[in-house]
């Protein structure tokens, strides 16, 4: 695992957490707040597929994501022309905008153990420590939103994912660090993702992407926009170094979404980092590295498929360009009613300069002369997690069973570092590998007492080391388990402004045929005799099962004879004593 730097250290008495674990331990899984982070893989998915039936025309690229954005923009105006997994997507996120109208205190424990942690960190959060304990408290008001996290990590302690955020008009302005997201692939991301350690400063969002309202530019669509102004851990005793990043997201058509870019390491800290530096960062200047990053995502559907087609584009200039492309669908299995949706995706990477001039550029991705190693943060590449020079093809996806359960897979293989060079900090050689991860998530329940999430998986790494020729074969395995508290809920927003909070009924959800066995056939027994009806009772008693009157030996009469009985004035036995006997046979067999 790349290198950790400590900058938090206190001591911390096990035995509280411990106690905060255990009072966690019966409550349901919660957590108030304004943003969906990008590690929810079913999140992502619900989400891409509202957008691509068209039920929500927001920009889904620039992660987090405000809820009020969702809520203001997700429509369902004849949800009985939807597909299925569309209507269980809908059903999940209207679930979760009602979750997310709560606020007040809440707290969250978490913890993770692994053999043989991931180092590739996808949008799929895998987890890449040995052990991980962690808590955090968070507040949410109308417009404040407030939480600490305290994570420890083998020696280290840290705060990440600490910050305060206050919300004015349509912006929100956060200080301190959160995760971020930009970009559409789900094994990474070349301009930013969550693979290095969250960025602390001042970040900048857009709550709602409204359209602008000038005729011209209303035909940009939905738009959003993010700022990022933070500073990156060296390691090594060099400077820190401060760092900068901009997007604008935007959707001008239903089926298509994209994003620009710059992002950009300005100065080293204490050697006068000042505005104009800043401005640099965002314009461009010979004194910074600047990224430059496009991506798009485009859908449709081929033979009843629906489909996607998304790539990213990052670099100094054109020629200097890495990038990766995907491929990707979902759907439902009729065949199944186990199984709700799913989602299948390839994606294609390099981070090899080059991609458009054909031959290959090494030592010049995410660094340049003035500053080597200069897109890392703590020792891990803030863009794609296999770092510089490097090329992988991954197939990857998710199997949903319900709300809480589903089944994650990725494949990558490629290679790592091909030039070796000594500025990538994930190999120092280059390293053909093979990472392979299978997972199952879910909630894990006491009755009807909620035990938490869990997320526990298998997988296995293999890296050859070309230069030096050695190779390790890595088996994986690993748990997770997270779970929330309410300390004081009170609701601060009201989401039901936007869209009308209803449950999706299941006589909307179209059902599997039932199978011809299953159906039931009705017979008219009107023409056949008393005893043909019994005989074939006691046949069907005898077909299901029935041992209660296998002993039982039936006195056949035909309809004349009981007919004739009856009619003898001398009967003892009258109508009513017959009905009386049929009565008690039937409870009998009850």
């Amino acid at each position: 695992m790349p290198h950790m730097k400590k900058y938090w250290r206190k001591k911390f008495k096990g035995k509280y957490l411990f106690l905060f674990l255990l009072l966690c331990l019966s409550i349901k899984n919660v957590d108030s707040s304004p943003w969906s982070t990008p590690d929810d893989a079913l999140l992502k998915h619900d989400l891409q597929i509202l957008t691509d039936a068209g039920l929500l025309n927001i920009p889904l690229n620039t992660w987090p994501i405000a809820w009020g954005d969702v809520a203001y923009n997700l429509k369902a105006d004849n949800p009985e022309e939807l597909s299925p997994e569309t209507l269980l997507s809908l059903q999940r996120i209207k679930q979760r905008l009602i979750e997310q109208q709560m606020g007040g205190i809440s707290a969250n424990a978490e913890i993770k153990v692994s053999k043989n942690p991931d180092r590739i960190i996808t949008f799929f959060d895998p987890v890449n420590v040995k052990k991980l304990a962690a808590s955090n408290v968070s507040y949410m008001s109308k417009n404040l939103a407030i939480n600490l996290k305290y994570e420890k990590t083998g020696a280290y302690e840290l705060l990440d994912e600490s910050h305060i955020s206050l919300a004015r008009g349509n912006y929100s302005m956060t200080l301190g660090s959160k995760k971020n997201w930009w970009g559409p692939g789900w094994m990474g991301s070349t301009v930013l993702s969550t693979n290095a350690r969250p960025i602390k400063g001042l970040s900048i969002e857009r709550n709602f992407s409204d359209p602008f309202q000038n005729r011209f530019l209303s035909m940009l669509g939905n738009w959003d926009l993010a700022f990022i102004l933070g500073d990156i851990e060296s390691i090594n005793q060099a400077p820190d170094r401060r760092f900068t990043a901009l997007r604008i997201g935007m959707r001008p058509k239903d089926n298509l979404e994209i994003g620009f870019s710059k992002s950009a390491v300005i100065c080293e800290k204490g050697s006068g980092c000042g505005l104009s530096k800043v401005i640099d960062g965002i314009i461009g200047s010979d004194e910074v590295y600047d990224l430059n990053t496009f991506d798009y995502r485009v859908s449709g559907s081929m033979f009843d498929l629906p489909y996607a087609a998304y790539g990213q584009i990052s670099g100094s200039t054109l020629s200097n360009s890495v990038g990766l492309f995907g491929l990707e669908s979902w759907g439902s299995i009729e065949e199944s009613q186990k199984f709700e949706s799913y989602r299948v995706f390839t994606e294609l990477s390099s981070s090899t300069c080059g991609i458009f001039g054909g031959q290959s550029k090494y030592g010049c991705a995410y660094q340049d002369s003035k500053y080597p190693s200069a897109y890392h943060n703590d020792g891990s590449n803030i863009g794609h997690p296999l770092d510089g020079d490097s090329i992988a093809l991954s197939l990857g996806g998710i199997l949903v069973i319900d709300d809480t359960q589903l089944y994650k897979s990725t494949l990558a293989i490629g290679r790592i570092n091909r030039g070796s060079n000594s500025g990538y900090l994930f190999s120092q050689n280059a390293t053909d590998f093979v990472n392979f991860n299978l997972g199952y998530q879910f909630d894990l329940y006491w009755y009807d007492i909620p035990l938490g999430s869990f997320d526990v998986g298998l997988g296995f790494d293999v890296y050859k080391d070309k230069v030096v020729g050695s190779s390790e074969k890595e088996p994986r395995a690993y748990v997770a388990w997270t779970n929330s508290i309410d300390l004081s809920q009170q609701k601060v927003r009201d989401f039901s402004e936007y869209i009308e909070l209803i449950e999706v009924g299941d006589e909307l959800i179209p059902q599997a045929d039932p199978l011809a066995e299953d159906i039931v056939q009705f017979v008219s027994f009107n023409e056949s005799e008393l005893s043909s009806i019994i005989s074939l009772i006691d046949q069907t008693a005898v077909d299901r099962g029935d041992t209660a009157f296998a002993n039982y030996i039936p006195q056949f009469k035909s309809a004349d004879e009981i007919i004739d009985q009856l009619s003898e004035s001398s009967n003892d036995k009258s109508l009513s004593d017959y009905m009386a006997s049929v009565d008690e046979t039937i409870s009998k067999r009850n």
